[in-house]
């Protein structure tokens, strides 16, 4: 038998470490984050403790990781091009990618929900590193709806709300809406929170503190 390439070795340790992540998030999902230990994921999967601490330094880094590809994710969505601005045609652009992706993967945002409404997930999240990047998303976001209302943080918890209900009703009854009406109320998203820009932002006048718990998801 001949060697492994690099090119297998790299394929295998994306194999392992996808493992990991897929087990885990069935595992916080179902169990509880604090309910599920390193040992639990490993026997799960089928592999060992040693070979998860290989990729992941705690348990904590894997729940970092987790809501760090849906954040991503849902990023890509709403600033592809990664540049200090969700434009008008992006945040339009992005109801039609959420709502693709409710609809393609249900149990990817099943398992997400069911994460992050636990007691002391967000808070773990919040008191590590990781929060400047949901604060820095955040102010991209924020800095959108600063622009173009006068009062955002109304806005931000208006359009939070009404999705963060929606997609979890849907990913949990899809059943309950017709086609006909998750297109009329995509439309209806749009209608009231497309709108051109109008002011200027000011940085300055943002305090973190303040937009920490905005979140569209």
């Amino acid at each position: 038998m001949s060697p492994r390439t690099p090119e297998q070795f790299e394929e295998i340790r994306l194999s392992k470490h996808k493992l990991i992540l897929d087990t885990a998030m069935k595992l916080f999902a179902s169990s509880g984050y604090h309910n599920t230990s390193i040992s639990k994921i490993a026997k799960e999967a089928g592999i060992s403790k040693g070979l998860i601490y290989n990729y992941f330094d705690s348990k904590e880094d894997l729940l970092k990781e987790l809501i760090s590809q849906v954040t991503d994710e849902i990023m890509d969505m709403l600033n592809p091009d990664h540049d200090d601005e969700i434009t008008t045609q992006e945040l339009n652009d992005f109801f039609d990618l959420l709502f693709n992706s409710l609809r393609e993967k249900p149990d990817y945002w099943k398992l997400y929900f069911q994460l992050t409404i636990q007691a002391g997930v967000l808070e773990t999240l919040i008191n590590t590193d990781y929060s400047e990047k949901i604060i820095q998303n955040q102010k991209l976001i924020y800095k959108h709806f600063y622009e173009r209302y006068e009062k955002p943080d109304e806005v931000m918890l208006m359009i939070s709300s009404m999705l963060k209900g929606f997609t979890m009703q849907f990913v949990y009854y899809p059943q309950i809406y017709s086609q006909d009406l998750i297109a009329r109320f995509k439309v209806r998203l749009k209608e009231l929170f497309i709108k051109p820009k109008i002011y200027d932002y000011d940085e300055s006048k943002i305090d973190a503190d303040d937009i920490l718990g905005f979140s569209l998801l």
